[in-house]
């Protein structure tokens, strides 16, 4: 069960007392991801999204799914959280491409946050970005290595036999080879361990790692970076435009590989 947001009815909710998350968490220990999932949706139907985001928290330790992440995304969202919550969509979106209501929501919550980036897409990059996406990255990996086992045997068979089918034939494989690689290479990019977002409601970008140092921009929750490079308690963070700044570690969140 996938929850879609009532965009209409967001509203930030505060967390409960300490004990009320203990409680939650004491009874997922033994619990198993659909058991958690299911009591995750029906905390969220309730409008308890911090304790739903608390179980499907529980249930990603234990197994990953498109479903578990686009739902705790929702709740974050119900709590004003928006950088969490693009990083959430952002994963589900790895997993089922496909999925309109991952998109839909990845790009609303991306027009939410305070900082507005005006990009023109190309949209010749963009569908053929999108002919790249039919696949998820594990299916394209597959996909690449049937593909190539399966024209290397047809390409022996030609060099052995000759024929127009068989060369028709390795001429096609290599087609869809390049396709599934070009497609892997892709969302190879896409899961970049660099890719980051802001997950605090005001961050300052600073020329160096402490508190000390000049103030060079403000950015706000939900804006995306890629991190340049990390020191003890603080990241070089480069945000869309070229600028960039160190920050502290725990005000952003890799969004893959962390």
């Amino acid at each position: 069960m996938k929850r879609v947001l009532q965009w209409s009815s967001v509203r930030v909710l505060r967390a409960g007392p300490p004990a009320i998350a203990l409680g939650v968490l004491a009874g997922s220990l033994y619990a198993s991801p659909a058991e958690l999932f299911s009591r995750g949706n029906a905390a969220y139907e309730a409008g308890q999204y911090v304790e739903a985001a608390t179980l499907y928290d529980s249930a990603l330790a234990i197994a990953h799914s498109s479903g578990l992440y686009y739902n705790r995304g929702n709740a974050y969202f119900k709590q004003g959280r928006v950088g969490r919550a693009i990083a959430d969509y952002l994963r589900a979106y790895v997993l089922s491409p496909g999925d309109r209501d991952i998109q839909n929501n990845l790009a609303f919550a991306r027009s939410y946050r305070p900082d507005k980036l005006l990009v023109i897409d190309n949209p010749l990059v963009k569908a053929f970005t999108s002919l790249l996406r039919l696949m998820d990255l594990s299916t394209a990996g597959l996909l690449a290595a049937i593909v190539f086992l399966l024209a290397s045997v047809v390409l022996s068979l030609l060099f052995i036999r000759g024929g127009r089918v068989f060369g028709w034939t390795a001429l096609g494989l290599g087609i869809l080879f390049l396709y599934c690689a070009a497609s892997w290479l892709g969302w190879n990019g896409e899961v970049n361990r660099a890719r980051a977002v802001v997950v605090v409601p005001e961050l300052t970008l600073r020329s160096g790692p402490g508190p000390d140092y000049k103030e060079i921009a403000v950015v706000h929750d939900g804006l995306e970076g890629v991190i340049r490079e990390q020191r003890p308690g603080y990241v070089l963070v480069q945000m869309p435009g070229g600028q960039g700044g160190w920050v502290d570690t725990a005000s952003v969140e890799r969004i893959f590989g962390r």
